[in-house]
C-alpha cells in the first residue's frame, strides 16, 4: 500500500516507502476490492536461514490460526492466518517454493500458486526472478479463482507477464 512500509519484515528496510502499488494490488483495487492491509511474513520468504517458519523481525512470530503452537508454515503465513481466522475474505501470497501452499494447507484455506508470469510480480521483493509468483489465499474454491483471474493479466512493470498467451485461457 503506497505509503506503508514494505520490509520483508526486516528492520534492515524500514523507512522503506513505497511510491505505487504492486501490479496486483492496481488490478484488484480496479475491481472494487478494499485493501485492509499488510501482514506478518517469515522475514525475507524465510531467506535467512534457520529461523522458525512465520517469524520476522518486524512482526514477532505468526502462529497457526487452529494451533497456536503449530507451524502456520511458509513466508506467507500472515496472509494465511488472516484469511482463516476472518480478518479478511482475500489475502495475496508469494511463492518461490511453497509459499502459498503450505501455508494454505496447515491453516485449512485454499491456496493458488500460478504459473510464474500468470501474475504481476512487480512491486513485491523477488527471492527468485525465476520462480516467484503472487497468487490468492482463501477460505473457498471460487474465492479463490475469483481473485486469480482479476489479478491475472500482463503488466508493463513485470517483463514475465508478457510472455502470456492473449487472451489468457
Amino acid at each position: 500500500m503506497i505509503g506503508m512500509n514494505t520490509t520483508a519484515g526486516s528492520f534492515s528496510l524500514l523507512n522503506s516507502i513505497v511510491t505505487g502499488e504492486a501490479g496486483v494490488v492496481k488490478r484488484l483495487r480496479q475491481a472494487g476490492a478494499i485493501i485492509l492491509g499488510k501482514s506478518n511474513l517469515s522475514e525475507f520468504a524465510h531467506g535467512r536461514g534457520n529461523l522458525a517458519s512465520g517469524w520476522s523481525g518486524r512482526g514477532g512470530q505468526c502462529t497457526n490460526a487452529y494451533f497456536p503452537k503449530a507451524d502456520p508454515c511458509g513466508s506467507s503465513s500472515g496472509s494465511a492466518v488472516a484469511a482463516s481466522i476472518g480478518l479478511a475474505t482475500v489475502t495475496l501470497g508469494s511463492d518461490t517454493s511453497g509459499s502459498i501452499t503450505c501455508p494454505a494447507g496447515n491453516n485449512n484455506l485454499v491456496g493458488i500458486r500460478p504459473t510464474v508470469g500468470l501474475t504481476s510480480r512487480a512491486g513485491v521483493i523477488p527471492i527468485s526472478e525465476h520462480q516467484d509468483t503472487i497468487g490468492p489465499l482463501t477460505r473457498s474454491v471460487s474465492d479463490a479463482a475469483i481473485v486469480l483471474s482479476i489479478i491475472s493479466g500482463p503488466d508493463l512493470n513485470d517483463n514475465y507477464t508478457q510472455a502470456q498467451p492473449s487472451p489468457v485461457p
